[in-house]
Protein backbone atom coordinates (compact mmCIF):
# COMPACT_ATOMS: atom_id res chain seq x y z
CA UNK A 1 0.00 0.00 0.00
CA UNK A 2 1.39 3.54 -0.88
CA UNK A 3 2.41 5.73 1.82
CA UNK A 4 1.26 9.29 2.42
CA UNK A 5 4.07 10.33 0.53
CA UNK A 6 5.14 7.74 -2.54
CA UNK A 7 3.63 9.38 -5.72
CA UNK A 8 0.50 7.57 -7.16
CA UNK A 9 2.29 6.24 -10.34
CA UNK A 10 3.94 4.23 -7.92
CA UNK A 11 1.69 2.69 -6.26
CA UNK A 12 -0.04 1.87 -9.62
CA UNK A 13 3.12 0.02 -10.92
CA UNK A 14 4.05 -1.83 -7.57
CA UNK A 15 0.02 -3.08 -7.68
CA UNK A 16 0.26 -4.41 -11.53
CA UNK A 17 3.47 -5.94 -10.54
CA UNK A 18 1.72 -8.00 -7.89
CA UNK A 19 -1.29 -8.63 -10.44
CA UNK A 20 0.70 -10.29 -13.08
CA UNK A 21 2.82 -11.99 -10.34
CA UNK A 22 -0.55 -13.64 -8.86
CA UNK A 23 -1.98 -14.11 -12.85
CA UNK A 24 1.09 -16.37 -13.26
CA UNK A 25 0.81 -18.20 -10.68
CA UNK A 26 -3.00 -18.93 -11.01
CA UNK A 27 -1.83 -19.83 -14.85
CA UNK A 28 1.00 -21.95 -13.42
CA UNK A 29 -1.02 -23.58 -11.01
CA UNK A 30 -3.95 -24.43 -13.84
CA UNK A 31 -1.36 -26.14 -16.22
CA UNK A 32 -0.03 -28.43 -12.92
CA UNK A 33 -3.60 -29.50 -12.74
CA UNK A 34 -4.41 -29.62 -16.75
CA UNK A 35 -1.32 -31.92 -16.81
CA UNK A 36 -2.21 -33.86 -14.17
CA UNK A 37 -5.63 -34.63 -15.46
CA UNK A 38 -5.15 -34.79 -19.54
CA UNK A 39 -1.27 -37.21 -19.19
CA UNK A 40 -3.43 -40.00 -18.32
CA UNK A 41 -5.20 -39.74 -20.92
CA UNK A 42 -2.09 -39.26 -23.38
CA UNK A 43 -0.79 -42.08 -22.25
CA UNK A 44 -3.36 -43.91 -22.72
CA UNK A 45 -4.36 -43.33 -25.74
CA UNK A 46 -0.53 -43.08 -26.99
CA UNK A 47 -0.38 -46.69 -26.06
CA UNK A 48 -4.20 -47.91 -27.52
CA UNK A 49 -2.78 -46.08 -30.89
CA UNK A 50 -0.12 -48.27 -30.96
CA UNK A 51 -2.03 -51.35 -30.72
CA UNK A 52 -4.32 -50.07 -33.22
CA UNK A 53 -1.70 -49.80 -36.23
CA UNK A 54 -0.01 -52.76 -35.30
CA UNK A 55 -3.82 -54.59 -35.58
CA UNK A 56 -4.66 -52.89 -38.73
CA UNK A 57 -1.35 -53.76 -40.37
CA UNK A 58 -2.62 -57.86 -39.83
CA UNK A 59 0.40 -58.38 -37.55
CA UNK A 60 -0.93 -61.55 -35.06
CA UNK A 61 -1.24 -60.28 -32.03
CA UNK A 62 -2.40 -62.39 -29.05
CA UNK A 63 -4.54 -62.10 -25.71
CA UNK A 64 -1.48 -62.34 -23.48
CA UNK A 65 0.01 -59.13 -25.16
CA UNK A 66 -3.10 -57.03 -24.64
CA UNK A 67 -3.46 -57.93 -21.66
CA UNK A 68 -1.25 -55.04 -20.45
CA UNK A 69 -3.99 -52.54 -21.94
CA UNK A 70 -6.79 -54.05 -19.88
CA UNK A 71 -6.93 -50.85 -17.73
CA UNK A 72 -6.89 -48.46 -20.38
CA UNK A 73 -9.72 -50.21 -22.29
CA UNK A 74 -11.97 -50.44 -19.27
CA UNK A 75 -11.24 -46.75 -18.15
CA UNK A 76 -11.99 -45.62 -22.09
CA UNK A 77 -15.71 -48.24 -21.84
CA UNK A 78 -15.99 -46.05 -18.40
CA UNK A 79 -15.56 -42.42 -19.74
CA UNK A 80 -18.82 -40.85 -20.68
CA UNK A 81 -17.33 -38.28 -22.50
CA UNK A 82 -16.27 -38.41 -25.91
CA UNK A 83 -12.64 -39.20 -26.98
CA UNK A 84 -12.76 -39.89 -30.26
CA UNK A 85 -9.13 -41.02 -30.89
CA UNK A 86 -9.34 -42.81 -27.96
CA UNK A 87 -12.90 -44.60 -28.72
CA UNK A 88 -12.07 -45.56 -32.42
CA UNK A 89 -8.52 -47.43 -30.88
CA UNK A 90 -10.36 -49.42 -28.34
CA UNK A 91 -13.18 -50.40 -30.64
CA UNK A 92 -9.91 -52.33 -33.04
CA UNK A 93 -8.41 -53.85 -29.64
CA UNK A 94 -11.78 -55.17 -29.06
CA UNK A 95 -12.21 -56.18 -32.58
CA UNK A 96 -9.01 -58.36 -32.23
CA UNK A 97 -10.09 -59.57 -28.97
CA UNK A 98 -13.35 -61.23 -30.54
CA UNK A 99 -11.70 -62.70 -33.38
CA UNK A 100 -9.06 -64.29 -30.75
CA UNK A 101 -12.01 -65.64 -28.90
CA UNK A 102 -14.00 -66.59 -31.75
CA UNK A 103 -10.28 -68.78 -33.15
CA UNK A 104 -9.92 -70.27 -29.34
CA UNK A 105 -13.93 -70.66 -28.68
CA UNK A 106 -13.04 -68.82 -25.28
CA UNK A 107 -15.34 -66.30 -24.07
CA UNK A 108 -17.04 -65.71 -27.25
CA UNK A 109 -20.40 -63.45 -25.86
CA UNK A 110 -18.14 -61.30 -23.30
CA UNK A 111 -15.96 -60.26 -26.30
CA UNK A 112 -18.60 -59.93 -28.66
CA UNK A 113 -21.02 -57.63 -26.07
CA UNK A 114 -17.68 -55.56 -25.16
CA UNK A 115 -17.25 -54.88 -28.80
CA UNK A 116 -20.68 -54.21 -29.89
CA UNK A 117 -20.33 -51.32 -26.78
CA UNK A 118 -17.01 -50.17 -28.11
CA UNK A 119 -18.03 -50.05 -31.78
CA UNK A 120 -21.51 -47.83 -30.79
CA UNK A 121 -19.17 -45.69 -28.11
CA UNK A 122 -16.97 -44.76 -30.92
CA UNK A 123 -19.88 -44.39 -33.68
CA UNK A 124 -22.07 -42.42 -31.08
CA UNK A 125 -19.02 -39.96 -30.82
CA UNK A 126 -17.95 -40.19 -34.63
CA UNK A 127 -20.19 -41.51 -36.76
CA UNK A 128 -18.36 -40.91 -40.07
CA UNK A 129 -15.90 -43.97 -39.79
CA UNK A 130 -16.84 -46.19 -42.86
CA UNK A 131 -14.29 -49.09 -41.22
CA UNK A 132 -16.31 -49.61 -37.94
CA UNK A 133 -19.80 -49.64 -39.79
CA UNK A 134 -18.23 -52.74 -41.84
CA UNK A 135 -17.06 -54.22 -38.68
CA UNK A 136 -20.78 -53.58 -36.66
CA UNK A 137 -21.96 -55.25 -39.96
CA UNK A 138 -20.04 -58.44 -39.41
CA UNK A 139 -20.18 -58.48 -35.92
CA UNK A 140 -24.21 -58.32 -36.46
CA UNK A 141 -23.74 -61.06 -38.86
CA UNK A 142 -22.23 -63.13 -36.65
CA UNK A 143 -24.35 -62.73 -33.56
CA UNK A 144 -27.91 -62.44 -35.30
CA UNK A 145 -27.33 -63.95 -38.81
CA UNK A 146 -27.01 -62.23 -42.04
CA UNK A 147 -30.42 -60.06 -42.58
CA UNK A 148 -31.92 -57.16 -44.79
CA UNK A 149 -31.70 -54.68 -41.62
CA UNK A 150 -27.60 -55.34 -41.39
CA UNK A 151 -27.30 -54.49 -45.40
CA UNK A 152 -27.83 -50.75 -44.22
CA UNK A 153 -24.47 -50.89 -41.81
CA UNK A 154 -22.74 -51.90 -45.37
CA UNK A 155 -24.38 -49.16 -47.41
CA UNK A 156 -22.61 -47.06 -44.83
CA UNK A 157 -19.51 -48.11 -45.19
CA UNK A 158 -19.61 -47.64 -48.81
CA UNK A 159 -21.20 -44.16 -48.82
CA UNK A 160 -18.79 -42.82 -45.81
CA UNK A 161 -15.31 -44.53 -47.73
CA UNK A 162 -15.88 -45.12 -51.43
CA UNK A 163 -11.84 -44.65 -52.15
CA UNK A 164 -9.72 -45.68 -48.87
CA UNK A 165 -7.77 -48.51 -50.38
CA UNK A 166 -7.29 -49.90 -47.15
CA UNK A 167 -10.87 -50.46 -46.44
CA UNK A 168 -11.89 -51.32 -49.87
CA UNK A 169 -9.80 -54.48 -49.53
CA UNK A 170 -10.60 -55.49 -46.23
CA UNK A 171 -14.49 -55.03 -47.49
CA UNK A 172 -14.18 -56.44 -50.68
CA UNK A 173 -13.11 -59.42 -49.44
CA UNK A 174 -16.11 -59.91 -47.07
CA UNK A 175 -18.30 -59.05 -49.46
CA UNK A 176 -17.49 -60.86 -52.28
CA UNK A 177 -17.57 -63.97 -49.74
CA UNK A 178 -21.05 -63.56 -49.82
CA UNK A 179 -21.65 -62.12 -53.02
CA UNK A 180 -24.85 -64.22 -53.73
CA UNK A 181 -26.38 -63.07 -50.63
CA UNK A 182 -26.44 -59.29 -51.01
CA UNK A 183 -29.12 -57.39 -52.84
CA UNK A 184 -28.54 -55.98 -56.33
CA UNK A 185 -27.35 -52.44 -54.91
CA UNK A 186 -24.40 -53.95 -52.95
CA UNK A 187 -23.47 -56.21 -55.60
CA UNK A 188 -23.21 -53.73 -58.13
CA UNK A 189 -21.18 -51.76 -54.93
CA UNK A 190 -18.75 -54.66 -54.81
CA UNK A 191 -17.94 -54.67 -58.71
CA UNK A 192 -17.55 -51.24 -58.98
CA UNK A 193 -15.37 -50.97 -56.26
CA UNK A 194 -13.09 -53.90 -57.97
CA UNK A 195 -12.72 -51.42 -61.13
CA UNK A 196 -11.99 -49.00 -59.33
CA UNK A 197 -8.59 -50.83 -57.73
CA UNK A 198 -7.82 -51.84 -61.01
CA UNK A 199 -8.57 -47.74 -62.64
CA UNK A 200 -6.04 -46.76 -59.72
CA UNK A 201 -4.09 -49.18 -60.91
CA UNK A 202 -4.08 -51.03 -56.94
CA UNK A 203 -3.00 -54.11 -58.90
CA UNK A 204 -1.78 -56.61 -55.85
CA UNK A 205 -5.20 -55.74 -53.97
CA UNK A 206 -7.40 -56.40 -57.14
CA UNK A 207 -5.02 -59.65 -57.81
CA UNK A 208 -5.84 -60.77 -54.26
CA UNK A 209 -9.60 -60.34 -54.16
CA UNK A 210 -9.63 -61.94 -57.86
CA UNK A 211 -8.22 -64.93 -56.97
CA UNK A 212 -9.21 -65.05 -53.57
CA UNK A 213 -13.22 -64.87 -52.41
CA UNK A 214 -13.53 -62.93 -56.11
CA UNK A 215 -12.51 -66.07 -57.61
CA UNK A 216 -16.13 -67.66 -58.08
CA UNK A 217 -17.43 -64.72 -59.32
CA UNK A 218 -14.83 -63.60 -61.76
CA UNK A 219 -16.92 -62.83 -64.86
CA UNK A 220 -19.12 -60.15 -63.16
CA UNK A 221 -16.00 -58.70 -61.88
CA UNK A 222 -14.20 -58.69 -64.87
CA UNK A 223 -17.42 -57.41 -66.56
CA UNK A 224 -17.37 -54.90 -64.96
CA UNK A 225 -13.87 -53.76 -66.02
CA UNK A 226 -16.07 -52.53 -69.51
CA UNK A 227 -15.12 -48.94 -68.37
CA UNK A 228 -11.24 -49.29 -67.19
CA UNK A 229 -8.59 -48.37 -69.48
CA UNK A 230 -7.38 -51.22 -71.82
CA UNK A 231 -3.89 -50.62 -70.76
CA UNK A 232 -4.66 -51.26 -66.73
CA UNK A 233 -6.97 -54.18 -67.78
CA UNK A 234 -4.33 -55.57 -69.86
CA UNK A 235 -1.70 -55.30 -66.97
CA UNK A 236 -3.91 -57.16 -65.34
CA UNK A 237 -4.70 -59.78 -66.81
CA UNK A 238 -1.26 -60.47 -68.35
CA UNK A 239 -0.04 -60.58 -64.31
CA UNK A 240 -2.94 -62.86 -63.60
CA UNK A 241 -1.97 -65.41 -66.31
CA UNK A 242 2.04 -65.08 -64.99
CA UNK A 243 0.58 -67.05 -61.77
CA UNK A 244 -1.34 -69.10 -63.25
CA UNK A 245 -4.76 -67.68 -64.13
CA UNK A 246 -6.09 -67.65 -67.36
CA UNK A 247 -8.14 -64.56 -67.77
CA UNK A 248 -8.50 -64.45 -71.86
CA UNK A 249 -10.53 -67.55 -71.72
CA UNK A 250 -14.20 -67.80 -72.82
CA UNK A 251 -14.95 -70.57 -70.83
CA UNK A 252 -13.86 -70.63 -67.13
CA UNK A 253 -10.51 -70.41 -66.27
CA UNK A 254 -9.13 -72.73 -64.55
CA UNK A 255 -6.20 -73.17 -62.03
CA UNK A 256 -3.14 -74.57 -62.59
CA UNK A 257 -2.88 -76.11 -58.89
CA UNK A 258 -5.99 -76.89 -57.13
CA UNK A 259 -4.78 -76.90 -54.47
CA UNK A 260 -5.17 -72.98 -54.36
CA UNK A 261 -8.32 -73.68 -55.02
CA UNK A 262 -10.36 -71.18 -52.81
CA UNK A 263 -12.19 -72.00 -49.62
CA UNK A 264 -13.61 -69.16 -47.47
CA UNK A 265 -16.37 -70.61 -45.30
CA UNK A 266 -17.37 -68.91 -42.11
CA UNK A 267 -13.78 -69.11 -40.50
CA UNK A 268 -12.58 -67.18 -43.10
CA UNK A 269 -15.02 -64.59 -42.87
CA UNK A 270 -14.94 -64.22 -39.15
CA UNK A 271 -11.53 -62.82 -39.58
CA UNK A 272 -11.76 -60.79 -42.46
CA UNK A 273 -12.91 -57.22 -40.46
CA UNK A 274 -9.29 -57.24 -39.35
CA UNK A 275 -7.53 -60.11 -41.53
CA UNK A 276 -6.66 -58.70 -44.53
CA UNK A 277 -3.64 -56.49 -45.39
CA UNK A 278 -4.14 -53.05 -44.75
CA UNK A 279 -2.57 -49.79 -45.18
CA UNK A 280 -3.97 -47.28 -41.99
Amino acid sequence: MATPSEPRGEAIRRAGVWLARGLLAAAACSSVAWGATTLPDFVDQTRLDGARDVILRNVPISDAELDALGPALARAAARSDCMPAIDRSTAVIRLRLAENALASGDRVDARMGELDAAIHKSLGCAPADPYLWLVLFWLRNIRQGLTDANFDLLRMSYRLGPNEGWIVVKRSAMALAMFDALPPDLSGAVVAEFARLVKTELYTEAIDLLKGPGWAHREKLLAGLATVPKRNVDILTRTMADIGYDLDRRSPAERRSLEREPNFGRDELARMPSGAVARP
